[in-house]
């Protein structure tokens, strides 16, 4: 009898050639999702790194400030004891390596024509009321006041003397090298109390008087040598207080008897300068600010404001003004790569 034999089919090893290129597609699409996760991840990380490090550099700089302001000096005699004015540029400041010459135009910082407009750098009476939607100007607001400062190492160490501390935002190179990058700073000068070598005592706080208007402190003739007058106006590169800061500026209230707080500057966008004196024709010297842009008055409260950069936007600013980057503004590159911290300070002087 003849079987019927049934030879089996061999058992397959492998996949077919459709099988692979499906699981490499498969392969390629999971790996570019994966690819794009991470990089956003990164772009998270940076942009919350870069947040940290600008909201600590604008902690530290507001420290300082509230500091100098709560142990300020402020009298009746008819002196200006504390200035704040808000600057159209740059051309009259320290420039530390950096000069508005070298700034083109059509890229720099905007200036403060047309304030309260999106390309303008004043808005000093938004819509919202806020503080943290004011610009003030295109180099921010230079401060200066006369506050008790704990001296470090001289010889009255340990104690607290009288002296004229300045504020302001300077644009510099980041280096001395030929065609060094420039970018935005906040700078503190303080000026010596008191000196007993020349010329060092003709360029004290103690020996040019405690008037911020006083010409020593609002030009070269003060000198640039460390604690020198003149460093009140033009900061050396070593009075460096924080970077990339773009913009900083502060309003003074007064507390009325009822508890009612009233505005002493800034009250509008034509209110550019303020003083704290009975003399109310006091005015800066060399300056823009014209005599009815001024106000005066002695505040209680002050409120302040510090706009940083992130270490992106700052790279990004770079780039426009050196004409590497079109298609954006500058205030639209701020904005979206910016910190803006705030505070609020009493000032404990009684005048």
């Amino acid at each position: 009898m003849r079987r019927n034999l049934t030879v089996p089919r061999r058992s397959r090893d492998g996949f077919t050639l459709v099988e692979l290129l499906v699981a490499s597609a498969i392969t390629v699409v999971l790996a570019g999702i994966m690819v794009a996760i991470l990089a956003q991840m990164a772009r998270t990380w940076a942009r919350a790194s870069g947040g940290l490090t600008a909201t600590q550099q604008a902690e530290h700089a507001l420290d300082l400030l509230a500091r100098d302001l709560q142990t300020a000096v402020l009298r009746r005699d008819g002196r200006v004891w504390l200035a704040a004015t808000v600057q159209p540029d740059q051309s009259g400041a320290g420039d530390c390596g950096g000069t508005l010459g070298a700034w083109s135009p059509a890229v720099r910082k905007p200036g403060w024509a047309n304030p309260g407009t999106a390309d303008s750098s004043l808005d000093l009476a938004p819509a919202s009321g806020r503080i943290e939607d004011c610009r003030f100007g295109m180099a921010g607001v230079w401060l200066r006041l006369v506050p008790d400062v704990p001296d470090r190492n001289d010889t009255i160490s340990g104690t607290s003397a009288p002296r004229v501390v300045s504020y302001q935002i300077v644009r510099r190179a980041v280096s001395s090298g030929a065609g060094a990058a420039q970018r935005y700073a906040l700078f503190r000068s303080e000026v010596r109390p008191y000196a007993d070598d020349n010329p060092a005592r003709e360029r004290s706080s103690w020996s040019v008087g405690f008037d911020v208007f006083a010409p020593a402190y609002n030009g070269t003739s003060g000198g640039g040598n460390p604690g020198d007058a003149g460093t009140a106006r033009r900061p050396r590169r070593d009075l460096l207080l924080a970077n990339e800061v773009i913009d900083f500026g502060l309003r003074f209230q007064r507390t009325a008897a009822d508890g009612t707080r009233h505005t002493l500057f800034p009250t509008g966008n034509g209110n550019l300068g303020f003083a704290v004196t009975t003399d109310t024709t006091a005015r800066p010297p060399n300056t823009t600010v014209a005599t009815g842009a001024m106000s005066y008055g002695f505040p209680t409260i002050a409120e302040l404001f510090v706009r940083v950069l992130t270490e992106e936007g700052a790279r990004q600013i770079e780039a426009l003004e050196a004409g590497r980057l079109a298609g954006v503004s500058w205030w639209e590159i701020a904005q979206a790569h910016s910190v803006v911290l705030t505070r609020w300070v009493e000032l404990e002087a009684s005048p």
